[in-house]
């Protein structure tokens, strides 16, 4: 006798939450809402804090007050926060009165910092102790909260005064092999590294990398103990900011994914398409300086977008290099200059290389020793005019408050076609003028 064949629910509830919610986000809105109020709520409700953070509105739309407040129920205070978060103001009203008051307390109580600070990633779940407790009370405190709270995360222990400020940390290993009659006192570590609740999240994460914490307490201003960073938090952190900064490069929203549905991309993409077309009428506008010239030596446009495309190639690298650097704070206060130098001999090394080749090409490819020098020298000027722009764009965006990610790559594809236009042009007219077209 055949085993019958376990249901597509069944399966789906095997799943891992992350696996379950990569499939929630394939279905379309009202199949994945009909999906979680089938789901087991703590499985359902384990899935969510794993969907990404623009496709959670449309998943809880229209989902009944009590069964969100349930899925809320199962989640710990910073997921539940990152759930409500995404709900229109009523809603989120009235889910919070459908959960215990002390979990609404804490909920709102995250709700209350901006989601890309320190304060909006936090978790406020962490365990405090007194410092005149002895390792022996711990391990007691530690057994007993072991059905009722998620210790699997934690890996500091925090000392607190009187009045909720942070004095020390203490590490699981210190509970282990320390003597039960040693008190907290003794055995903390007092020099402890905290971020403040309004640090943005960018510089946490940074933070994380240098130092390889496993997790970070966050204070208020006074010193008084709010929440914990765990470095899984921060590792997300970095992901989506690196995401985020690939995306503006190349003029996305840094929010759009593969399955974004096409209206919403659109709306994201269109603007930057048409900032880009604004500048190809830039340096098609040079072109068009040089239409007699190009007339009268048409062998100039084969090597027209060879120049420009090299120089934006050798600029892009340097952008990458630079904003890379900017983006994990690898770049000093007074590093730009080093920075401008470095690229400029780099520019002139690599502008001279590429420039003979060119030029090599050129006289060989047309039979023009003239043809080839103007190429040359147009590359290797392009290269320079690369280079330097390639650092002082992304400084010159950051001194006026810019995102360098969000429009450096355009302006740097400006100045290079425009610039390499110019060049190669430029300096075919002044060869015809006064030496004549061999």
């Amino acid at each position: 006798m055949s085993e019958t064949a376990p249901s597509p629910l069944l399966e789906l509830e095997r799943l891992h939450p992350a696996d379950l919610a990569d499939r929630l986000q394939r279905f379309p809105g009202p199949d994945a809402r009909e999906l979680l109020g089938r789901l087991p709520v703590a499985q359902a409700a384990a899935a969510l804090a794993e969907v990404e953070t623009e496709r959670l509105p449309e998943l809880l739309e229209d989902l009944p007050a009590g069964r969100l407040g349930e899925l809320l129920t199962c989640l710990p205070p910073n997921d539940a926060a990152d759930l409500v978060q995404a709900l229109p103001a009523r809603a989120r009203r009235e889910a919070l009165t459908r959960v215990p008051a002390g979990f609404a307390a804490s909920v709102r109580a995250l709700l209350r910092y901006p989601e890309d600070t320190a304060g909006g990633i936090m978790t406020n779940r962490f365990i405090a102790l007194r410092a005149d407790m002895t390792v022996e009370q711990v391990r007691e405190l530690l057994r007993g909260r072991a059905q009722d709270e998620r210790t699997e995360d934690i890996a500091y222990l925090y000392v607190t005064d009187a009045a909720g400020r942070l004095v020390g940390i203490v590490s699981l290993r210190d509970l282990v092999f320390r003597r039960p009659d040693r008190r907290m006192g003794e055995v903390m570590n007092r020099d402890v590294k905290t971020v403040r609740v309004s640090d943005d999240q960018e510089a946490l994460a940074r933070r994380f990398e240098h130092y390889h914490y496993l997790g970070l307490p966050v204070t208020e201003a006074d010193g008084v103990l709010v929440g914990v960073v765990k470095a899984s938090d921060a590792l997300e952190i970095a992901r989506k900011e690196a995401t985020e900064d690939m995306q503006l490069m190349v003029g996305l929203s840094g929010e759009e994914r593969a399955l974004t549905p096409w209206h919403r991309a659109i709306g994201r993409r269109l603007p930057w398409l048409y900032v880009n077309l604004l500048t190809a009428f830039m340096a098609a506008f040079v072109v068009g300086l040089f239409e007699r010239t190009i007339a009268a030596w048409t062998a100039l446009a084969v090597f027209l977008p060879i120049v420009a495309g090299q120089g934006g190639n050798a600029g892009m690298q340097t952008l990458t290099v630079i904003i890379r650097d900017m983006a994990l704070g690898e770049l000093a206060p007074g590093d730009g200059r080093r920075a401008l130098l470095k690229e400029l001999l780099l520019s002139l090394a690599n502008g001279l290389a590429v420039g003979l080749v060119v030029g090599v090409v050129g006289w060989l490819w047309k039979g023009s020793v003239l043809l080839g020098l103007v190429a040359g020298v147009a590359m290797w000027l392009n290269q320079l005019a690369a280079g330097l722009s390639g650092v002082l764009i992304p400084f010159g965006l950051k001194l006026c408050r810019v995102d360098p990610a969000l429009a450096s790559s355009i302006f740097l594809t400006t100045v290079t076609d425009v610039a390499g236009f110019f060049f190669f042009l430029g300096l075919a007219a002044l060869a015809m003028r006064w030496i004549g077209v061999s």
